[in-house]
């Protein structure tokens, strides 16, 4: 099957899994449960839906039974899981026929599975678990009536490798970028570092047919995600540097006015010796 043709801006990692065959590999990288190479794969992902600047990345049904979401992330988000659940929630929306919605008959909708697949170079674990119940502004250990479950993985070089060798697209992915991180290292600019790295993969026939037929598609690509995150990077620090003197700011005017309330005390307690002696 032809990779799906997007209106929005893919980034490399949709655009390379945006095709029937490698999201059914990529699902049985992740999933216990494995799908058959001719499992139905419906494609699912909301063309133009935004968050925060960027689009997501994959939702696909397969097996007319499971609706996976896959984000691939290099910047940690604490709040994929009310992101899932937005997205989600449009996504069943789609599927679901609204005359169904008020029929007294029980219908089933597939269920979801969410994951976060992280390639940042700030530390991350092996596998972290968000929970929507997280953000609830309740305490800790309360009942909730609604959650929502994201499993995030680390697949940078050296993490999960078990998983990421399941798949030949995913152990390329990785392989590539971690090239290209490597090549920057190394002292190449960005644009030298991604030229390399797809040369490199080709001679190591890693991605080798991908790389070769959209290889300025990618070049291209990488240059959007990696200048926009590290404009997210720049925007992050002057945001807590902002909060960092706006703290010391705060500190200071506070000293201030407890100064000033001292001296207040001070000739207070002045003024009412003063009185108590009374006059001499």
């Amino acid at each position: 099957m032809s990779r799906v043709n997007r209106n929005f801006k893919a980034g490399v990692f949709s655009h390379l899994f945006g095709d029937a065959d490698n999201e059914r590999g990529l699902f049985n990288a992740f999933s216990p449960v494995q799908q058959s190479a001719d499992a139905q794969v419906v494609d699912l992902t909301l063309e133009d839906v935004l968050f925060m600047d960027r689009v997501n990345d994959l939702a696909f049904c397969i097996g007319g039974t499971l609706a996976c979401f896959f984000e691939c992330q290099s910047t940690i988000n604490e709040n994929m899981a009310v992101r899932y659940l937005i997205y989600s929630a449009r996504v069943y929306e789609k599927l679901i026929d609204n005359k169904a919605m008020y029929s007294s008959q029980r219908f089933t909708v597939p269920s979801p599975q969410y994951y976060v697949l992280y390639t940042g170079v700030r530390p991350f674990p092996e596998k972290k678990i968000y929970r929507l119940s997280d953000s609830f502004a309740v305490p800790p250990g309360s009942d909730f009536p609604l959650e929502l479950t994201v499993t995030a993985y680390n697949i940078n070089k050296g993490f999960n490798d078990d998983i990421v060798k399941k798949d030949d697209n995913l152990y390329g992915y990785v392989t590539f970028i971690t090239a290209v991180r490597e090549n920057e290292l190394r002292g190449m600019d960005r644009a030298k570092a991604v030229e390399e790295a797809i040369r490199g993969c080709i001679k190591l026939g890693v991605l080798a047919e991908y790389l070769t037929t959209h290889g300025s598609e990618v070049a291209n690509m990488v240059f959007g995600e990696w200048n926009w995150d590290d404009a997210l990077a720049v925007r992050e620090q002057e945001a807590r540097e902002s909060e960092r003197t706006l703290w010391q700011s705060a500190l200071a005017d506070k000293d201030a006015a407890l100064a000033d309330k001292d001296a207040e005390i001070a000739k207070l307690k002045e003024l009412l010796k003063n009185a108590s002696l009374g006059p001499q």
